[in-house]
C-alpha cells in the first residue's frame, strides 16, 4: 500500500500544473523552474509507463494474449470446480475403492 501512494505522488502532475501557471498568472521569474519541474515529472511518468507490463507488446498481442490467458482461465475453474465436487475417481465396485493391482485378482 505504501509503495503505490508512493507512486501516485510520484505521478500527481496537476499540482505542478497549477504552479506553473499560477508562475505565469503573477509574471514571475520562476516559469522557468517550473516548467522544468513539470517537464521532469512527466520524464518519470514515461518511465513508469515503460515499466508496465505488457507495454512491449502490439495492441493486437496484447487482445490476443487476453484471450489465452481468459481460455487458460475459464479451465481451470471448470477444473476447480470438478475438483470441489469431489469427481476425482471411478471406482470400481469390485474393488471397493482399492486401487492396488493385487486386489483385482
Amino acid at each position: 500500500m505504501a509503495a503505490s501512494s508512493a507512486a501516485e505522488n510520484e505521478l500527481n502532475i496537476l499540482p505542478s500544473v497549477y504552479e506553473v501557471m499560477k508562475s505565469i498568472e503573477k509574471d514571475t521569474n520562476e516559469v522557468a523552474q517550473k516548467m522544468m519541474e513539470l517537464k521532469s515529472q512527466f520524464q518519470k511518468a514515461r518511465e513508469c509507463i515503460d515499466r508496465l507490463p505488457g507495454t512491449q507488446h502490439s495492441p493486437e498481442e496484447q487482445v490476443r494474449l487476453k484471450s489465452v490467458l481468459h481460455q487458460q482461465l475459464l479451465i481451470k475453474t471448470k477444473l476447480l470446480s470438478s475438483f470441489k465436487t469431489g469427481h476425482h475417481f471411478d471406482f470400481d465396485s469390485k474393488t471397493n475403492g482399492d486401487l492396488s493391482r493385487n486386489s483385482m485378482n
